[in-house]
């Protein structure tokens, strides 16, 4: 199974899993991203998207979720991370970040060092049977970055062979590698702007689709993630009805790129969810 499929995989799953002693916490999981950014540029490379603190030089506002312990007491932490300028030897670690448990920061400052994403140790917390609570607390507005948190009762510290670590996390998140069987008249892959209109029109012509797409937003281009707004000539002369689609899709953005809320994603994912005859994979 290749990269692609290990992240979409990712992407459809709960990205928290119990499993015995040690929990895994995926950082895109969060129920709150606050002020930090879902950046899934790297995924295939990566194998899972990250929380990215983008702040233009203004800490951003804390990352928040809760997760639940089977048993509570003494936990190592280790939060995957890098210190973003560390290949060009510079100075400053403009990527730090903290983390909080049950609304206590560890003493251990995160995205310090290393070039290469690695899993850093935070040392000992103490937690209590039930639901935590924890957040990602940007300390620069400087692009600190996170891509997953790994508590363990036994202190174990987690792979970071990219060979072994897809399958690693595949296990502690309850993936199976088993594929799944569905049927459908139309598969739509890629969830951009002519992704969208086919699988809209034929959901609405009565076909049974399943719209996949790799990123956590809809739109591709025309997306918050990339910013190109829509232009173009649509209803035209002879063809009135041609572009009707993409006419209730599109943004308004006055400007491109514009603002994040000019593109509208949410607006693009509720269209694709009301139509009763699309499995929207995302």
């Amino acid at each position: 199974m290749n990269k692609f499929l290990n992240s979409l995989l990712l992407l459809l799953t709960p990205a928290l899993f119990l499993h015995a002693e040690e929990i895994l916490i995926e950082a895109e999981s969060f129920s709150e991203h606050g002020g930090w950014k879902l950046d899934t540029q790297f995924i295939r490379e990566m194998g899972s998207p990250y929380l990215l603190a983008h702040g233009l030089g203004e800490p951003v506002r804390d990352a928040k979720t809760t997760f639940q312990v089977k048993n509570g007491g003494t936990y190592q932490l280790f939060a995957r991370t890098k210190d973003w300028v560390a290949r060009w030897k510079a100075e400053g670690q403009p990527g730090r970040f903290q983390i909080k448990i049950n609304g206590k920061a560890l003493k251990t400052t995160f995205g310090t060092r290393g070039a290469e994403w690695h899993w850093q140790e935070g040392g000992a917390i103490t937690l209590g049977k039930g639901e935590n609570t924890i957040s990602l607390g940007d300390l620069t507005g400087f692009n600190g970055r996170c891509d997953a948190i790994f508590l363990s009762s036994s202190g174990k510290t987690p792979p970071n062979d990219s060979k072994i670590l897809a399958a690693w996390r595949r296990d502690l998140l309850g993936i199976s590698e088993k594929p799944i069987d569905k049927d459908y008249d139309l598969v739509v892959v890629g969830g951009g702007y002519s992704g969208l209109g086919a699988a809209i029109s034929g959901a609405r012509m009565g076909c049974k689709v399943v719209l996949i797409q790799d990123r956590g937003v809809l739109g591709g281009n025309g997306s918050s993630e990339i910013r190109v707004w829509a232009k173009g000539n649509i209803r035209r002369g002879k063809y009135p009805r041609i572009g009707e689609i993409i006419e209730e899709i599109c943004d308004h953005a006055k400007k491109s790129p514009g603002t994040y809320e000019e593109f509208e994603d949410a607006k693009k994912e509720a269209i694709v969810r009301a139509e009763r005859n699309i499995d929207l994979q995302l």
